[in-house]
């Protein structure tokens, strides 16, 4: 007489995946066809942290799962054992051997509410199956992984007999003796915080036969895999009007003029979510933005299947999409200090359900878990005198306060990105040609202002009256050419006249860096004006950030994070020429909750950019700049010394200056 198997389509999860399929093969001995229903049976559970172990080489391909102890695997893997895994099994079938279409089978009895979760229908009428139909029942429904492990897991939880297995040890391992012959479901019921996935639930068949269908075996260890990801984070910023001129990506640092809308996007990879033991219980961000910028309130939610569309937020690719209106997430503006404003995005109770993929009301799956979740806003660089010029920037962080159903307690991730802007510190003076006194009046003089990258003429708002001082309100409407551009001649009579104080002060607040040309087109009576424009090229503070980690730890060591804040690196500090010269930048004051900003410093360097500007008397001829420091060239006629054109000096310079 001649058996069917009961091999390893029933035993258990495997090294590779939640459960390998095998088919049943080959036969018994003679010697060994009967089922000794006087012994009881074993199921030994070994846990690993497969990811971190493929992570670091672990093949899986070589290990096939039999039923048996495979103390091989064990010793490669056992520096990646997980403690604190707890198992729950219940006896769902008795086994028996049957006649079926003239062959010896093992068969199960399967009740009839669990054969309705499987699929199974009862074509012999008395509600039993062999391996094959339970297997390939099971692996069907599993493709549909949520919604049937779910149903699988209540069908334990809420039925008769099932029993916690003790938590894995320290080596991982958990041990349920005495059990009863027959089939039991086994599902995965609480796993430690580093631990996002639990296992699809499994069919242990005690006993077993091996691999070979030549005897049984009433001992059964399995193999369960466990995923050990987390979500991350992500926080980056870009000019919005740079759009136009083709920087399109997303960097932790962005320079901006005042006026001008920045879009800030926060990247956060969702677990992969397939059992209520791992649902996310919350995923709250709190984004702080610096005072010298304004929230737009335009805050939307997007969801990707991929990493690079995330990343340069390519709405048009995006999977599903939540705007200011939807009832999935809400948030909530405030002031978080003086210097600062928060805006706090939770995801409701719905949002949730979305995000897990499962609505315990309706039944119906969605496509969140696993997928890139993208917090899409903007924000206007104010044009006053809030934005910090200069090295230190406009800070704006985010954090993320997570939680699963498997986590007592909450963890947290952080990161941050920095705005830039920057602005021009000039002295207007005039030179007369008998004493070297200032005779000029400095408020008949004004100066037009071109961002020459970008193409447009920059409009100020003075800060009062005959201030001299001015800050940046719209650099985009202005623009040279394009469909809706204007002539040249145009662009520059709607820009702003920049006319110093009477002291001869200018100052020019939230520039971005760029390169600029600087033109004075009125002068004060009996001077000449500049020959040439000036050309100013404002270089970018460049910093870096590392988004911090979890705090939950991986099971090994070497998987673990160091970052468990963000990591900030300052690169190349900000940097001006003038007509091709290095030259200096002054600082930028300022407080923070009336506390020093960053240690003990409240000054923020290479601010703007220093220059000055002289103009000469209208009876000595003009020559052009030299382009040195922005000094302007001296012309020598017999023992006569011509000034001619502007001198233009940094404050580096300016002991020079005053020696010639």
């Amino acid at each position: 007489m001649k058996y069917n198997a009961v091999a390893k389509k029933l035993s258990m999860t495997t090294l590779a995946a939640a459960m390998l399929a095998a088919p049943a093969v080959n036969v018994f001995a003679a010697t060994d066809v009967t089922i000794d229903t006087n012994r009881v049976g074993s199921l030994t559970v070994h846990k690993y942290d497969i990811t971190a172990a493929v992570a670091k080489g672990f093949n899986t391909d070589k290990y096939e799962s039999d039923g048996k102890q495979n103390a091989e695997a064990e010793k490669e893997l056992a520096n990646y054992k997980i403690e604190g895994v707890e198992f729950t099994y219940m006896k769902v079938g008795d086994i028996s051997t049957d006649t079926v279409g003239g062959q010896v089978k093992v068969m199960y009895g399967i009740p009839a509410e669990l054969e309705k979760i499987l699929g199974l229908t009862d074509p012999r009428g008395d509600h039993k199956h062999t391996s094959d139909e339970v297997y390939d029942a099971m692996k069907n429904i599993l493709l549909n992984n949520t919604q049937s492990k779910n149903k699988l897991e209540d069908y334990v939880m809420t039925g008769y007999g099932h029993t916690a297995m003790p938590m894995t040890d320290e080596n991982g391992i958990s041990t349920a003796t005495s059990l009863p012959l027959g089939l039991y479901l086994i599902i995965e019921t609480k796993v430690p915080a580093n631990v996002n996935t639990t296992v699809d639930p499994f069919f242990v068949s005690l006993p077993m036969t091996d691999k070979e269908g030549a005897h049984w075996f009433y001992d059964v260890h399995a193999y369960p895999k466990n995923q050990t990801n987390i979500p991350d984070i992500d926080k980056r910023v870009r000019q919005r009007d740079d759009v136009g001129y083709g920087k399109q990506e997303y960097l932790d640092t962005a320079t901006s003029s005042e006026g001008e809308i920045v879009d800030y996007i926060v990247t956060s990879h969702l677990p992969k979510i397939t059992s209520k033991a791992t649902f996310l219980t919350k995923y709250t961000f709190v984004d702080t933005i610096a005072k010298g910028l304004t929230y737009n309130r335009d805050l939307s939610i997007y969801f990707y299947d991929n990493e690079a569309d995330a990343k340069a937020n390519k709405t048009d690719a995006a999977v599903a999409h939540w705007d200011v209106n939807s009832e999935n997430f809400r948030s909530s503006y405030n002031a978080a200090s003086e210097k600062a404003s928060q805006c706090t995005v939770q995801m409701t109770e719905m949002g949730l359900k979305e995000i897990n993929k499962y609505d315990s009301d309706t039944q119906i799956e969605t496509n969140y878990s696993g997928r890139w979740m993208v917090l899409s806003y903007s924000a206007t660089v104010n044009a006053d005198a809030s934005p910090i010029l200069g090295d230190f920037g406009n800070n704006n962080d985010v954090n993320l306060t997570w939680r699963r159903s498997n986590m007592a307690k909450e963890d947290r991730l952080e990161d941050k990105c920095r705005v830039f802007s920057y602005g021009l510190d000039i002295k207007k003076e005039f030179l007369a040609e008998d004493d070297n006194v200032n005779k000029g009046n400095p408020t008949d003089v004004k100066f037009s202002l071109k961002n020459a990258t970008d193409g447009h003429y920059i409009v100020a708002r003075q800060d009062k009256a005959g201030s001299g001082i001015y800050y940046v309100v719209d650099a985009s409407k202005k623009v040279v050419g394009g469909a809706d551009g204007l002539d040249e001649e145009a662009a520059r009579d709607g820009a702003t006249a920049f006319t110093p104080s009477a002291d001869g002060t200018l100052i020019i607040n939230g520039l971005e860096a760029n390169d600029y040309i600087l033109t004075e087109t009125h002068t004060s009576r009996n001077y000449n004006l500049l020959k040439d424009p000036i050309k100013i090229s404002i270089h970018q503070t460049q910093d870096e950030f590392v988004p911090s980690k979890t705090t939950l730890y991986d099971i090994v060591e070497i998987t673990n994070n160091p970052n468990k804040t963000c990591i900030e690196t300052n690169g190349e500090r900000a940097h001006a020429e003038v007509d091709g010269s290095k030259t200096e930048m002054t600082p930028d004051t300022f407080t923070v909750d009336n506390k020093p900003a960053s240690g003990n410093s409240s000054v923020s360097t290479n601010a703007r950019v220093k220059m000055k500007i002289v103009n000469t008397p209208s009876g000595i001829p003009q020559l052009p700049a030299t382009g040195g420091a922005g000094t302007i060239a001296f012309t020598v006629a017999g023992c006569t010394v011509a000034f001619a054109g502007v001198m233009i000096a940094t404050r580096k310079n300016k002991k020079d200056d005053e020696n010639k």
